[in-house]
């Protein structure tokens, strides 16, 4: 009865460190996608400034 015990133990506590594993990758593909949106979100404000900086300098040289 002791062996059986021990397996069941054995079971659960693989169980537990597979579902530690699972949690692990989750949080981990989680913070990567978070961290891919806000790359483009930096990306497209950056894109953004130097756009409105190019025109203010073009408009600068144009018209004053």
């Amino acid at each position: 009865m002791d062996a059986k015990v021990l397996d069941g133990r054995d079971l659960a506590t693989e169980l537990v460190r597979e579902a530690r594993v699972d949690a692990a990758e989750d949080r981990f593909f989680t913070n990567r996608a978070n961290m891919d949106m806000a790359d483009r979100v930096i990306s497209i404000v950056a894109t953004v400034l130097v756009a409105a900086c190019v025109c203010a300098l073009l408009a600068h040289v144009l018209f004053v």
